[in-house]
């Protein structure tokens, strides 16, 4: 073989060696943007990782307006007792009347001394009430009042004949439960009584 052959074959395999070489270059610097992406993840979809939400906290404006209802105290029902009610007491001449003009259609006269009238209910929740006492006289009389046997208080009331429906209120200070109101007079005669209302 001739020394132009031998250069000439060692001229085709340096360019083939600086084209490999490039080749080999390029692939290295040249970012994979020309190869195709490739999915990570597994083939099979159940297998894939979800993805857990985070919780979301509860709204404290929410929990705040649930305490504030909560805490509100339930309204009072007004209690409305007649005062011909079985579950009352009469002692002494006390005595239960028909009455055309009274709330049941009854009242209870001849209070005195000895003579009473105890109204019995029982309260649900204790507090502050207006107690209403409906009644019937003729001219001016006074009633005693007793709560749950402490001190009586007395009232004046008057009326204009023993048809015409009248009332006196009074304040309170009532507990939960058992409550006995006495009505009695002993020193004069008392008015009638027709009804008792708790507010």
């Amino acid at each position: 073989m001739t020394d132009r052959s031998l250069s000439g074959r060692r001229g085709q395999w340096l360019g083939v060696a600086v084209v490999a070489a490039g080749m080999a270059a390029a692939t290295v610097l040249v970012p994979p943007l020309i190869a195709p992406e490739r999915d990570p993840a597994p083939a099979d979809p159940a297998a894939r990782p979800t993805a857990t939400p985070a919780a979301t906290p509860a709204a404290p404006a929410t929990r705040q307006a649930s305490i504030a209802v909560g805490s509100a105290p339930a309204p009072f029902t007004p209690v409305v007792i007649e005062a011909e009610d079985p579950g009352n007491e009469l002692t002494g001449g006390a005595a239960v009347t028909a009455c055309g003009t009274c709330h049941g259609g009854h009242r209870v006269r001849y209070l005195c001394f000895t003579c009473t009238l105890v109204v019995r209910t029982v309260l649900p929740v204790a507090g502050s009430r207006t107690v209403t006492v409906g009644y019937e006289v003729d001219g001016p009389r006074s009633v005693k009042v007793s709560v749950n046997g402490a001190p009586a208080r007395t009232f004046q009331v008057t009326g204009p004949d023993w048809t015409v429906p009248r009332s006196f209120q009074f304040t309170a200070d009532l507990p939960a439960g058992p409550l006995r109101l006495t009505f009695f007079n002993d020193a004069t005669p008392a008015p009638d009584i027709d009804v008792v209302t708790i507010s």
